[in-house]
């Protein structure tokens, strides 16, 4: 009986140090694994999340020009499902943000109707 008890442990024991050492090696599989597409992501991040440079506001102001003259003229009428629907989507992500925004400033989502 005592030498069943003994091999247990032995067995018990060399399952938890080699389960411990391939669970103390995920995390470099998986950061390993994930730097390229990290590097993708900050490669993107830091363009399309910086503001707008002095130099590009002419566009901007040119874009701002072209979506009041489309509602004007009727010209929005003339977008396919697809357009509609990404600028639904744009429209969405920047009121979220901007929800998200003032509650951060906020410190508090008290005073939204939610």
């Amino acid at each position: 009986m005592a030498q069943k008890v003994v091999q247990f442990g032995q067995r018990f024991g060399t399952r938890v140090v080699n389960s411990s050492q391939s669970f103390l090696s995920c995390p470099i599989a998986i950061a390993r694994a994930a730097q390229p597409r990290l590097a993708t992501a900050w490669s993107y991040a830091k363009v399309e999340m910086r503001p707008a440079m002095p130099s590009e506001w002419p566009a901007v102001k040119k874009g701002f020009s072209d979506m009041a003259q489309s509602a004007v003229t009727g010209r929005f009428l003339d977008y396919n499902v697809r357009q509609v629907t990404q600028k639904a989507l744009v429209f969405v992500e920047v009121c979220c943000w901007f929800y998200v925004g003032e509650i951060i400033g906020r410190r508090s989502i008290i005073g939204y109707n939610v």
